[in-house]
């Protein structure tokens, strides 16, 4: 006995290879949109340690300011 697919299940074979087409791209799409978000972690994180470690610098070393927090003199 031959098997013989039935007209439906050949009218959804675009159907099944179009879903799994949308899941391989959706899973890139996925995986970059997580390894964009730890670079961006990462960068805000450096960036607020290296704000915080200047900020203690200047409250330690005081810059001749009341209060120690004052913005660098601007530039010739």
């Amino acid at each position: 006995m031959a098997f013989t697919p039935s007209p439906l299940a050949v009218l959804l074979q675009p159907f099944v290879a179009g879903d799994v087409t949308f899941g391989v791209v959706f899973g890139i799409f996925i995986v970059a949109l997580f390894a964009l978000i730890v670079i961006v972690l990462r960068w805000a994180i450096g960036r607020d340690r290296e704000g915080r470690a200047a900020w203690r610098a200047r409250q330690a070393g005081g810059g001749g300011t009341p209060n120690g927090d004052s913005p660098p003199p601007p530039g010739p």
